[in-house]
């Protein structure tokens, strides 16, 4: 599957960027672009497929097979609510966490340069851009190809790594191309010489798995390209008592962790500290936030949201980014609405181009599955109260009730899994067949996919079973809305048979959405 580490601006970056005199209007200008690109994408195929190619995970793929079969959201409702519910996800997400996507940049896993090649003050990093094409190697030897695009960045990066309160915390290092490490993809991969290793100077890293945020974006990048003087992240001698432990110092040493693993409320109060001052995160108190603990705050920014808090108008750059999102989405009303909207049976458009000879054979056992599946899903839904499917199967679940932020993350984290689970134990009962069917050709095995593929769809789909599907919940008393998502499970071999029924001669190889098209059409 395609799994892109994409990498988005949040609050506390930004603010130290600017601080850093990054102008203000690079923010605002990046927002701007993505914001454009949000409101076109259920319009333009060709700017949706370029949203979900770049700033979505895996659970993108769907769509995006979706759009390169010539799918369109205007009639497939499914498409429609999968792309209705990432702009409404990133959209709110501007909006809670100036959460801005950065196409030039990535969030990878740091590494040591185990040659000794790379110097002081040099970093290297190859990433890489994979392919639709590979979900579709397990097709067949005719696809077993894995497409991996890669790229060697070279020039001056920014890194940092959350969470990063000082001005030190931004390192920017030069990046370049050693052919000795080219083995090495879609890491960071650090010097080993120095007097200080970079990674420690990035908030106190110690490369044990720990991620960064990487951008090779010239405007991104400080003016004079020199890091601030790095913060002392050297740990504190361990306390020793000349005395045996009593219980007092146990509640003591239970408080004072509970005040500094309150990481949370430190960063809160360095960026209110930092948006009020107009040193930003040079102010005194930001710097002393870094070292040590949070400090009370009497009145919170506009930007962060808190309504049950006093709140003043921020006129940084969080306050204008804040701002210009929530008034644009107040001028917007239907950016959550389309995507919470449910379409009813009578609505849902039935492709007769999926329909293949031999389908008819699984349809019984197709419905049994389809049935077991959305009860699944909606006892789901209905657990994490979440409004739309469209959500859980792209990941970008923006319903859920709003607890507070740890938490919330946590439950989206659980729901996120348990449909991934849900999803691929359904992908494996698509996926039995007979003790025979091995000594089958790898064309026989393609015909006998797609027939059940097709199956799927069809019971998911045609008016005849959806009438029969909205008879089987008034019987029972369930108020859920038609649920689409199973067809899709069998996604590969959908498009398989709609790329089939396309005009290949109207297919632009050089257009990025008709690429897999353009793939499969030479090899089905």
């Amino acid at each position: 599957m395609v799994e892109v580490p994409t990498w988005f601006l949040k609050r506390q970056i930004i603010t130290l960027l600017s601080s850093l005199s990054v102008p203000d209007s690079v923010f605002a200008r990046m927002q701007e672009s993505m914001i454009c690109k949000l409101n076109e994408m259920l319009v333009d195929t060709d700017v949706a497929f370029e949203v979900l190619t770049t700033s979505c995970a895996e659970q993108g793929n769907t769509a995006a097979m979706m759009l390169s079969a010539g799918f369109k959201p205007q009639t497939e409702p499914h498409l429609k609510a999968m792309l209705s519910c990432i702009r409404s996800a990133q959209l709110g997400d501007l909006l809670a966490k100036t959460r801005i996507f950065v196409p030039k940049g990535r969030w990878l896993m740091g590494c040591l340069d185990e040659l000794g090649v790379l110097e002081h003050g040099q970093c290297f990093i190859q990433m890489s851009s994979p392919s639709l094409q590979n979900c579709f190697i397990k097709h067949g030897t005719r696809f077993s190809g894995t497409k991996m695009n890669r790229q060697v960045i070279v020039g001056a990066v920014v890194i940092a790594k959350n969470p990063c309160l000082h001005p030190g915390d931004v390192r920017i290092l030069e990046a370049v191309d050693v052919p000795g490490l080219h083995q090495l993809v879609d890491c960071l991969v650090f010097p080993q010489k120095g007097d200080r290793p970079h990674a420690n100077e990035a908030s106190g890293s110690d490369l044990d798995g720990d991620l960064y945020f990487v951008t090779w974006d010239g405007d991104l990048i400080p003016p004079g390209k020199k890091s601030w003087v790095p913060m002392d992240y050297t740990a504190a001698e361990a306390k020793q008592l000349p005395r045996t432990v009593s219980p007092q110092d146990i509640i003591d040493f239970f408080l004072k962790n509970m005040v500094n693993e309150n990481l949370g409320v430190i960063c809160n109060a360095h960026v209110v500290h930092a948006d009020l001052s107009e040193y930003g995160a040079m102010d005194e108190k930001c710097l002393q936030l870094a070292e040590l603990a949070a400090t009370a705050t009497q009145a919170l920014p506009d930007f962060m949201g808190k309504d049950d808090h006093m709140s003043y108008k921020s006129e940084k750059i969080l306050g204008q980014l804040y701002r210009e999102i929530r008034d644009a989405s107040c001028d917007d009303p239907s950016s959550s609405s389309s995507a919470a909207q449910a379409c009813s049976w009578e609505d849902v458009s039935y492709d007769t181009d999926l329909e293949v000879p031999g389908a008819s054979d699984y349809l019984f056992d197709a419905w049994n599955c389809k049935c077991a599946y959305d009860g699944q899903l909606n006892a789901l839904l209905g657990q994490y109260k979440v409004c739309s499917e469209g959500e859980v199967v792209t990941g970008h679940i923006w319903s859920m009730p709003k607890n507070n932020s740890r938490k919330q993350g946590e439950l989206k984290e659980r729901l996120k899994n348990a449909y991934t689970a849900l999803r691929k134990e359904f992908r494996n009962v698509f996926e039995t067949a007979g003790p025979d069917f091995n000594e089958l050709s790898d064309d026989e095995k393609s015909v006998w996919y797609e027939q059940k593929a097709s199956a799927w769809y069809q019971v998911t789909y045609h008016p005849k079973w959806l009438r029969k599907s909205c008879e089987m919940r008034e019987l029972e008393g369930e108020v859920v809305p038609t649920r689409l998502s199973f067809a899709w499970i069998a996604a590969d071999y959908l498009v398989r048979i709609k790329v089939r029924c396309q005009d290949k001669s109207k297919l632009n190889q050089q257009r990025p959405v008709d690429a897999l098209a353009v793939y499969l059409s030479d090899r089905i």
